[in-house]
């Protein structure tokens, strides 16, 4: 069968598409252009997902039609052939990344056979980025790693790259992209088969590269809007099925992929170099001339497609295989009809001119690549004239740069004009010779991606103050080193110095850190210099290794964190009373801030419930997380011969981030210094952690102390000078400031830019610009919106850090970069669905999964119509901490009426809901809201059940995302996205844009 396909669209919830692009909208413009088959675009957005799954229903194998197939005409004044109208499913990513040393930034399009395909890649996908915001996401997800998402999820889908050579959003664009197929995909590259040329570039072009051979370069007309559909589009003479589809663009050359139908390259709007905003164009010799700078402003010049080519082509002249598809080149028939009439492509009177001509033809393409030129010429022998012309390439071609696109006439300046009538107007009137193509000579690789801004590092070498620090031979050191001087290094080299020059024993050494992230840090640098002998030397916080070192005597002891802590004490304690177990957290908390401090009177009788809570813990076998260290401290302190036994023979003692300690952690210091070299390092300016115990004065009183040698780094690698001044002014009015003056290493002309807001939203709304500036944009749109685009260093998402002093303070960012889809975490931050009025469905999900506990049911028993205190006590002292079936369990307890009928009520329901699910989450979760007080069309609940169907049928996977995304407080280094966090979350951290 022959038939057309546009396989790059994309549906109303992309940005700066149309509202009428939807599936009744796509389906009748679809007949109008003369196209049989479209890709749905977006399925990764759960709106638009919702909406294919109600609306589409199976037709050929792979391929879905409308269930309603009565759809309202495109255009009132013509009736098209009626062509039968399928849906593929498909959608476009959008990932910017780092790989390779560069920031890239990559579309890909994915095309799946069915709908439980596309479930389980937007399930994968929700818990990476964002995919609500946009239809078409953006990720910071390496495209080799969406491939494997797709191979693993859906084994008969495949992947293009798309629009290949768009300069800032490509595989081998000149600003984010690849030199090779195999650099961006990597061991998967052969999955990769099929790439899509774009607009500004044709099979001409891409067949002077010989590396592209063996893909398939297919069309298509990546529009936001149903009158733009078939700008570029795919014809194929195969079966009707998606698998017939996928072995003709694996197999090109034996003819189901027949032809392809094309944008004249020049038309497109990367097709040349320049600056839009300056009017400037120029073919790539011209660049080469002027060093790629635009001659009006300065800035660096958009390099485009044809420049791009040029650099990687090999041949002068394109190879074609035999078998390839044919090539027709087209303008769209609102411009040809536009230019005829002189006016505007969506002018009314084209537009009604337009509706005859497809009411005469049955469709564009019908007339533009099918109909007999006599024909055409009975009907209006200058459009015959025109189409006979753009048939046999006859045209006059403006090129498009740096966003803007080009322009291709049939007619010459005047000639239209000279033409009077519609009978023999061309009758010795001399032909116009169309304008010659640019030329397209390969020049030398000079246009690559621009390399990373990365941070000014510390020297792999030492420098004297960091060599005085690595090799001091006295007992004891305390190193007062500021921000950016190689703190770290000097440690870890300190280490290495120790165990090789001085013959040291690793198992001997302890290197305390004051975060886990820390700890991970410095293990790595410490396995890469020293590889296994590294891993004897422990490497942790100060509560993991007090916890250590009391595991030592009570292997099974159990710590109590915070969301243990109440279920214990209600345990332990079920006469108390709730009101009483709060008094009981204020004591605890006011106990363990005065052991931090150091203020706990001497001999001091404790409270009651305090003094009972303490006291059960060791015979439980159970330690309160809070108090793991100064317990540790006060046995090791109290029992001399325990301390030998479980310390050991520590020799060397490292402590990072000395200016924080607290009173507990310093009396371990002394006691390990008892028999340990100690090495402290620390800066004073750094201290910001007073609220939390620690204690300032310790680092002044270990520097005081008799036989200890006392150094400084000073040397900043990491900032530029005006931030080293800026935080220096501040810094001189601190209280209490350490006197280190920092020398800056760094030439970075980088500044301290500062912005007053007349509002919150105001303030967010600029945030974003200015990561969408130093990101270079994160679309097309952007790119021409950012201030300085053009100026600022390619960043990635990861690069770019948010700080506020308080967590109330990130909302309105967080909600602006969600409307623009940019991918962020927010640190510490309470997810959407945790918010009073979702939190029920939120537990009621987890009480479904297999792995639910005796807390998220008891959590979910709490929102519940007659189950009070006394049902939730009762519940909680009678039932085990895991129970499998807990509502069973519950009703065999005697509990008041009511509360048993909730209960009741609540387990009939979940074994349907659980059998529902496994059709899909989002019905069963909506039909279950009202039951949990929950208003389903409320718009936080229509997001979690946008959220839900996205993760199909994966009950399991849908609670586990929920449960990682309500805990992830932590900062996450591996995540590519913008980090949200409070000051004192940032400590430790380092990015290029704060």
């Amino acid at each position: 069968m022959r038939y057309i396909a546009d396989l790059h669209i994309h549906s109303p919830f992309s940005r700066a598409t149309s509202k009428t692009g939807n599936l009744q909208g796509l389906a009748a413009w679809a007949r109008v252009k003369g196209i049989h088959l479209l890709g749905t675009g977006d399925f990764t957005h759960p709106g638009w997902f919702s909406q294919l799954k109600e609306q589409l229903e199976p037709a050929e194998p792979g391929f879905y039609k409308l269930k309603d197939e009565a759809i309202p005409p495109a255009l009132s004044q013509a009736t098209p052939v009626a062509l039968p109208s399928r849906f593929l499913l498909t959608a476009e990513i959008s990932s910017i990344y780092k790989r390779h040393g560069a920031v890239r930034k990559v579309h890909n399009l994915l095309y799946v056979p069915d709908f439980a395909s596309a479930e389980r890649i937007n399930s994968v996908l929700a818990g990476i980025g964002n995919i609500e915001s946009d239809g078409r996401p953006i990720l910071g997800l390496d495209s080799r790693d969406l491939l494997e998402i797709l191979l693993e999820k859906a084994p008969e889908g495949f992947l293009v790259p798309a629009h290949i050579w768009t300069p800032w959003f490509s595989l081998f664009g000149s600003r984010s992209g690849f030199d090779t197929i195999e650099e961006c995909y990597g061991d998967l590259s052969p999955h990769v088969f099929a790439l899509e040329t774009g607009l500004s570039s044709d099979p001409d072009m891409n067949r002077l590269i010989p590396p592209l051979d063996r893909f398939a370069l297919i069309s298509n007309s990546d529009c936001h809007s149903p009158g733009k559909l078939g700008r570029e589009a795919n014809i194929f003479n195969t079966g009707f099925s998606f698998t017939d589809l996928r072995e003709a663009l694996k197999n090109p050359l034996t003819g189901g992929f027949a032809a392809t139908i094309e944008f004249y390259p020049e038309e497109g709007k990367y097709h040349c170099d320049g600056h839009r905003n300056c009017k400037v164009c120029l073919e790539p010799a011209e660049t080469r001339k002027i060093g790629a700078i635009c001659p009006v402003c300065g800035n660096p010049l958009t390099v485009g497609v044809l420049h791009r080519v040029m650099e990687l082509a090999e041949r002068t002249e394109p190879y074609y295989p035999p078998g390839s598809p044919v090539v027709h080149s087209l303008i769209p028939l609102p411009e040809v009809l536009g230019e005829i009439l002189g006016a505007g492509p969506a002018t009314k009177g084209v537009m009604a001119l337009y509706a005859k001509v497809i009411d005469r033809f049955g469709s564009e393409f019908a007339l533009l690549l099918d109909t007999p030129v006599e024909e055409i010429n009975q009907f209006s022998p200058v459009l015959g004239e025109a189409v006979a012309r753009i048939r046999t390439g006859k045209v006059i071609r403006t090129p498009g740069y740096d966003g803007e696109f080009g322009v291709i006439r049939v007619f010459a300046a005047g000639e239209r004009e000279a033409l009077a009538g519609q009978i023999g107007l061309f009758a010795g009137k001399k032909t116009i010779r169309p304008a010659k193509k640019l030329p397209r000579t390969p020049l030398p690789l000079e246009s690559k991606p621009l390399p990373p801004a990365d941070t000014p590092k510390a020297p792999r070498k030492p420098n004297p103050e960091q060599l005085a620090a690595i090799t001091s031979t006295a007992r004891n050191i305390l190193v007062a080193a500021g921000p950016g001087t190689g703190k770290t290094f000097t440690l870890v080299a300190r280490i290495e110095h120790l165990l090789t020059a001085e013959h040291g024993r690793a198992e001997e050494m302890v290197a305390i850190t004051f975060t886990n992230r820390a700890a991970r840090e410095m293990q790595e640098r410490l396995s890469r210099e020293l590889g296994e002998a590294a891993r004897a030397v422990f490497v942790g916080t100060f509560h993991a290794y007090c916890l250590a070192l009391l595991r030592k005597e009570t292997p099974d002891l159990l710590v109590i964190g915070e969301d243990e802590r109440d279920l214990y004490l209600r345990k332990v304690f079920p006469e108390v009373s709730r009101a009483e177990h709060h008094i009981l957290k204020k004591q605890l908390a006011g106990y363990v801030d005065q052991l931090n401090r150091g203020t706990l009177p001497a001999g001091g009788a404790l409270p009651e419930l305090l003094a009972r809570y303490l006291a059960s813990l060791a015979p439980n076998k159970a330690i309160d997380l809070d108090l793991v260290i100064p317990l540790c401290v006060e046995r090791l302190s109290s029992e001399p011969a325990l301390a030998g036994h479980i310390i050991g023979r520590a020799t060397h003692l490292f402590v990072d981030e000395f200016q924080d300690l607290n009173h507990p952690q310093y009396r371990l210091v002394l006691l390990l210094g008892a028999q340990a070299r100690v090495f402290a390092i620390g800066d004073p300016n750094q201290a910001i952690y007073g609220f939390r115990g620690s204690d300032l004065t310790l680092f002044q009183r270990f520097r005081d102390r008799e036989g200890v040698a006392t150094l400084a780094l000073i040397r900043n690698y990491r900032s530029a000078p005006a931030i080293i001044d800026g935080a220096a002014a501040l810094i001189r009015r601190n209280r209490q400031s350490g006197d280190t003056q920092l020398i800056a290493e760094s030439t970075s002309t980088a500044r301290i830019e500062w912005h007053q807001a007349p509002s919150a939203q105001a303030e967010a709304e600029w945030i974003v610009r200015c990561i969408e500036e130093g990101l270079g944009g994160t679309s097309s749109l952007s790119r021409y919106t950012a201030r300085r685009g053009d100026q600022a260093p390619p960043r990635s998402f990861a690069d770019f850090a948010i700080l506020y002093r308080l967590s109330q303070l990130a909302e309105p960012i967080a909600e602006a970069l969600h409307r623009k889809g940019i991918p962020f975490q927010l640190v510490g931050a309470t997810p959407f669905y945790l918010k009073p009025g979702l939190k029920s469905a939120y537990h009621f999900l987890l009480a479904n999964a297999a792995d639910a506990h005796l807390h998220d049911h008891l959590l979910l028993m709490a929102s519940l119509p007659g189950i009070g205190e006394a049902t939730l006590s009762r519940l909680e002292q009678e039932l085990p901490m895991r129970c499998p079936d807990f509502y069973s369990a519950a009703l065999a307890l005697p509990l008041p009426a009511g509360a048993a009928q909730s209960i009741a009520e609540m387990g009939k329901t979940l074994a349907p809901f659980r059998r529902a699910a496994e059709h899909g989450l989002a019905l069963p979760l909506a039909e279950a809201m009202p039951m949990l007080g929950i208003d389903p069309q409320g718009p936080e609940a229509k997001r979690l059940l946008q959220l839900a169907n996205a993760f199909g049928n994966d009950l399991q996977g849908f609670c586990e995302h929920l449960r990682q995304n309500a805990q992830a407080t932590a900062y996450d280094e591996r995540a590519e996205a913008v980090a949200l966090m409070t000051m004192h979350g940032a400590k430790g951290l380092e990015f290029p844009v704060v």
